[in-house]
Formats: C-alpha cells, structure tokens, sequence
C-alpha cells in the first residue's frame, strides 16, 4: 500500500510542468552542461527534482541523488562518507569484482534514485586514507562510464554551497566543478545537476571555476498571486483565507502547505500569519541589533569585513514601497543578509527580495520603527 493512503489528506506536487519540462528536455539532449537549480529557499526545488526522478523511466536513466542539506561536512572523510553509500552486507557479498561489478550493481539498484554511490567498505576506507579526491573523481569517471553503457547517468547535488568552504590541497569545491565540467562539457558522459538557495555561492563558483559557457541556470521561484490562489482553492481555503495568505505569506509553497496543514488540525490561521510576521521581525531586529551594538563580521573577497549598521538599513529602504529591486554591486552587508537567509539575490537577473512576504512586512515594521526612534 502507498504510504500516503495511510493518511486522509497528502499535498499533492503542483504546478511545476514548466520547470520539470525544461528539465526533461535537457535530459532528452547530449550532456552538455553543468545545471544549476536556484531559487528563494523552501521554493520547491527539492520538491521539483525528487517528482521528477520518480517519473523517470527506470530502463533509461540511472540517478544518483546527493543531498548536503544538514550534513556538517568539514573535512575530507566527510564529504567522501556523504559522498558515497556503503551497501550493507549481504547486497555487497554479491558483488565479485569492484569497479564495473559495482556499476552493474548500480544498474540493478537503480529501479529508484540512490542517495549515494554504492561502494564497497574497503574501497570506502581506501579513499579516506589516501585523502585524494584525485582518486574518487578518477574512480567516479571510470564508474559513470561503465553506467553509460546501458543507462544515462545523472548526477544531482543538493545544497552543493555546503562545502563550499571544504579545503583539500585547494578549495574542493573548484576541482569538483572542473570534474563536472569534464563529465559534461568534455565527455558528454553524465548529466549534472547542482541545486542551491545561495544564488551568490553559485556566482561566486561561476566566477572562480570558469564556468562560462559551460553551465545553465533554471529558477525555482515561489509561485505568483493566482498560482497560490489555484493551490489553496484545491484544499478548501475560500477566497477571504485566500487574501489572508496572500497578504501575509505570498507564494512560498513551504509556507502556504503549513497554512493547509493550520486548516486541516483547526487552528485559526489568523492566528499563523500573526505568529509568522511576529517571528520573522524578531530574527530581524536582532541582527540590527548584532550590527549596532555588537558588531558582525563577514568574510568578503577573502578578508573580514565589519558589517555597516547603517549600509544595512540602507539596503533595507529599498523595500520600503517596492517587493523587488534591481542592484548594481554586492556589498558586504547584502552578503550578510542574504546569509541570514532575509534577502534573496537573483543574480542573473540583478533582483533583490526578501525571503518571504513575512519578511517583507518586517522590514516594513522595522522601518517605521526606526523612522520614529
């Protein structure tokens, strides 16, 4: 039985046909490069790719799916355990041979996505010793090329700004898009998947890997006005609880299926939005007052650079009459805010906004508040 029948509601995935058809014609075509999958966070992405994968064609595509989120990687061992999945025993015992038998094995296994790379443990325990990520990237080649015989690889990373700090005799983050350049642009081997909230950790790789021409983008955003309404139409909402969720919570898909589940149990969603907008102009005030009367300091172009109280509030005008704007240049206290997750920076299009609609009405609180001090 379907696990979700055990339950008398489940939120359906909904009105991502664009995004999954744009993705399906890029796994139709050649591999030919890097994808990055950006946007707002709790916007869907992981959502997007996961209901992809699962309408896959299982005979075609063998998918091996990595996600970073929550995992506290600060060292070599531990991007390698996350990087690849160990198989318990009685899999692994029937497995004679490493390397192409592993594959093969991959391709049996790979009737659903895999979380990791199934490998051997002594193979596992080989690579944490010689701390070569030379020697994976070259295992991982070899490995994906057998896989391409009778499947399509695909390769998809989550939260990939996880380990963008990890240091291996230089950043491993740079000789991980160089291996993903030589999977795609090169030898048209593997499709690459990277998905991410943090657009300036991807701009900054963009920049520092020497990725033009060699990476596209697709933008998960939150769903506009009518999109949310449709959405919440499906669960019952009328149309005041409609204008209730668009004034307070937006399009953010995560947020809206939180305001179905309020409606659901019978908790008052008067009650939600109160509480949400309450919480998000706490978390901002207190970085204001971090700023003010502390000090922050943030990495910027490689040095440590104090945070501007007044920059800050500066920045945070713009949104004073406008949901958006368009910026020139990045400065240490955008880093800083898009950090704490308050501001989304949509790089290729050059467009600021908050996180949330919760966050855009803190702002505006704040704002006034700080007007009348």
């Amino acid at each position: 039985m379907n696990t979700t029948e055990k339950f008398e509601y489940d939120i359906e995935f909904f009105n991502r046909e664009k995004e999954k058809e744009e993705i399906m014609r890029i796994l139709r075509a050649k591999p030919n490069f890097i994808n990055f999958i950006y946007g707002p966070i709790n916007s869907g992405k992981t959502t997007l790719i996961t209901s992809l994968i699962d309408d896959l064609p299982k005979d075609k595509y063998a998918v091996f799916y990595i996600n970073l989120r929550g995992k506290l990687i600060k060292e070599y061992g531990g991007f390698v355990r996350v990087l690849f999945k160990v198989k318990r025993k009685e899999i692994s015992e029937k497995v004679i041979e490493k390397g192409e038998k592993l594959a093969k094995k991959a391709l049996v296994l790979a009737g659903r996505y895999l979380s990791g790379i199934p490998i051997e443990k002594d193979m596992l325990d080989g690579f944490l010793e010689t701390k070569s990520s030379e020697d994976v990237f070259e295992f991982l080649e070899e490995y994906f090329l057998k896989i391409s015989e009778e499947k399509i690889p695909v390769l998809i990373i989550d939260e990939l700004q996880v380990i963008g700090d990890l240091e291996i005799n230089g950043k491993l983050i740079y000789k991980l898009f160089n291996f993903f350049i030589r999977l795609t642009k090169e030898l048209h081997l593997c499709h690459v998947f990277a998905l991410s909230s943090d657009s300036l950790f991807i701009e900054k790789v963009y920049s520092e890997a020497m990725l033009k021409n060699r990476c596209r983008y697709l933008l998960v955003d939150d769903f506009d006005e009518k999109t949310a309404g449709k959405f919440l139409e499906k669960y019952g909402f009328t149309e005041e609880e409609i204008k209730l969720a668009n004034d307070y919570v937006g399009g953010k898909p995560s947020l809206l299926t939180t305001m179905i589940d309020e409606k659901k149990i019978g908790r008052g969603l008067n009650d939600y939005v109160e509480k949400g907008l309450a919480d998000s102009k706490e978390e901002i005030a207190q970085l204001l007052y971090y700023i003010k009367t502390i000090g922050v300091t943030i990495k910027y172009q490689g040095k440590d650079i104090d945070v501007n109280y007044e920059n800050t509030t500066e920045i945070l005008k713009n949104f004073s009459g406008n949901d958006f704007y368009k910026y020139s240049v990045i400065t240490p206290e955008l880093c800083y805010l898009v950090s704490k997750n308050i501001l989304f920076v949509d790089t290729r299009e050059k467009i600021i906004k908050p996180q949330s609609k919760f966050d855009l009405l803190a702002i505006r609180e704040i704002l006034k508040e700080i007007e009348t001090k």
